[in-house]
Formats: C-alpha cells, structure tokens, sequence
C-alpha cells in the first residue's frame, strides 16, 4: 500500500516533467492522470477518457469521471461527488464547458488552501508538472484512491523550472476568453491565481492578437456569458482573499 512518504516521493519525482503516456497530443492534463493512476497500480487501459464509453464528453479528461464504473475504476478508486471534501491523493475532475476549464481537466489533490476554496494540485498543461492552487469552481468530483493512506506530501508550490519549462508556464500564465454580449464579442484577459480579470470589446469582431501577444494569452477561446459572469466572480472573490 502506497504511504504519505510514498506519494511525496512520487510528487517530487515527476514535478517539472513533462509526462506523455499516449504518446498523442504531447503533455495532457490526462497524461498526469494517467501516470499517477499507474503508479498506483492501475493498468493502463481503464484510465482511458474513452475507456467506459464516449459520452458524454468523448476524449476529453472529463470523461473518465463521468465513466469511471463502467470503466472498471471502482476496482481501485472510490467515485466522491463534487461536495465531498478532497484530501491528499485524490483525484479531480473539473467539468467539460467549465468557466476555468473549457476543455475539462484533471489533477492529483495535495491539500486544500484559501480556507477551502481552492485546491492545491500536481497538474500539467499549461506547462510541466507543477504544484499550482487550483479553483473549486467546476469540479465534477472526485476518484480517492483506495491503496493510499496519506497525510501531507510536500505541497509547496512549484518554484523552479528549467529555463524552457519557465518560458512554456509564463508563455500561458494569462488565459483569454471571448462571448457575446448584445450581439457584440466581449473579450476577456484572466488569470487564475492572481485573481486578474479584464475585459475589452472588439471593435471588428475579433480579439486582439496584439493584446494577446502582450499578456501571452495565446488564443482566445469561446464561453457563454454565464461563465464569463463565474470568472468575473471568482477573480473578485481571489482578489478579496476569500
């Protein structure tokens, strides 16, 4: 049975690395998943996105919560909804068309911070393997893992990459989102651990690929309104310190 002393090895182990399993796609949030999963002892096919079925959001990291039983993964893991309260080990999953994470994702919980509101994670894309706090908002739930007893590994955040790692993680350190508002395309720059949220009209109907450049956004992606309004509200409340 996997220890506390076990999991900080495992965590300092990988942190920096860049982990491809599937060899698609480069480093995937999934990819982490996937790696920690086996470390665990978990073949690899059951930590598939895919691997209980496609829907209902096929390949994405999302899916392998929503398809964990019929993949199998009660085997090893216990399936926690968003309302249990996470602890060192656990699995989390945050939910396909979230404010924070469009495209859903996938991290290893190491502690609870921010008095609960937020969860510090082993987790990768943007950047290497990194400890990063990360947002409840859009958590689907949790995967704990049922040959694991831990306390709490090293949960500091990551403070050191190698100098093309540091150039990948502040390359994508600003996220940019764009909606529609009255029928006109709203733009928004945010950052998900300082609390930073600014938004801008586009004057032609496009973002400013200027303006991404300068906060090293890369592209923008599209959300609703209503998530763009979570956003807006989250970064208040992470500025307040709440």
């Amino acid at each position: 049975m996997a220890t506390e002393a076990d999991l900080a090895a495992y965590v300092a182990r990988v942190r920096h690395q860049y982990i491809d399993v599937d060899g698609v796609f480069g480093a995937q949030c999934w990819d982490q998943w996937s790696h920690y999963a086996m470390w665990l002892g978990v073949p690899a096919w059951p930590t598939y996105t895919n691997a209980g079925g496609t829907r209902p959001h096929g390949g994405y990291a999302c899916n392998v919560y929503h398809n964990a039983r019929a993949a199998g993964l009660t085997q090893w893991f216990d399936i926690l909804p968003a309302s249990a309260t996470p602890r060192a080990g656990d699995v989390a999953f945050w939910e396909y068309g979230s404010a924070w994470y469009p495209w859903s994702h996938v991290a290893t919980v190491l502690a609870v911070t921010h008095g609960g509101r937020m969860l510090r994670c082993l987790t990768q894309n943007p950047g290497a393997v990194q400890i990063a706090d990360l947002t409840l908002s859009g958590i689907i739930g949790y995967l704990r893992p049922r040959a694991l007893t831990t306390g709490s590994p090293d949960a500091s955040r990551t403070k050191t990459l190698t100098a093309s790692e540091k150039e990948d993680l502040m390359a994508s350190k600003n996220a940019g989102f764009w909606f529609k508002r009255a029928g006109k395309q709203i733009n928004i720059i945010t950052n998900a651990g300082s609390g930073f949220y600014h938004e801008f009209e586009s004057a032609n109907g496009k973002y400013n690929s200027g303006i991404a450049r300068a906060y090293g956004t890369g592209t923008f992606e599209e959300i609703s309104e209503s998530q763009a309004n979570a956003i807006k509200r989250d970064c208040a409340l992470l500025r307040q310190g709440k």
